[in-house]
């Protein structure tokens, strides 16, 4: 069998572009938690990142097990959806019970507005506005939450 070596040398040189793309594609992957908890995954270093995939020092095949350990037990995709579904409806009862509590909040200082007794009243709007902003802060973190399903 006589194969051209110009044919050759285009095989040669694909199969070795080829294989540099999936060494690249295995390049170094960082991941950085900031100080607000935001976590980037990036392949460029960053100053605290750990470092998750290297194509110089783990294989894909650890850095899979690195993610979810062996031992982690996986559910069926009926399973997970019944999960999800129980978790969407446990989240849409704490929204509920945090827009209550929002609600509440607000109509106190509302009727403590047109108050009384100066710096009780003031101490108290403090606090109530305290309280406010937590419900504020766990509504938007529970939206969110049910965003992502």
């Amino acid at each position: 069998m006589n194969i051209p070596i110009p044919f050759l040398l285009i095989v040669i040189v694909f199969l070795s572009t080829d294989l540099t793309s999936v060494v690249h594609a295995g390049s170094t992957i960082y991941k950085h938690v900031d100080a607000d908890g935001s976590i980037t995954f990036t392949n460029r270093p960053i100053k605290g990142a750990q470092t998750i995939q290297s194509t110089l020092n783990s294989p894909r095949s650890q850095t899979v097990a690195a993610v979810r350990p062996a031992h982690f037990p996986k559910a069926s995709v009926h399973a997970q959806q019944k999960r999800d579904v129980q978790r969407r409806q446990i989240l849409e009862n704490e929204l509920a019970e945090e827009m209550k509590l929002f609600s509440e909040t607000r109509r106190f200082i509302v009727q403590l507005s047109n108050g009384e007794e100066a710096q009780q009243q003031n101490d108290r709007m403090r606090r109530l506005h305290n309280k406010l902003q937590r419900h504020e802060s766990n509504i938007a973190s529970l939206k969110k939450e049910l965003e992502r399903l």
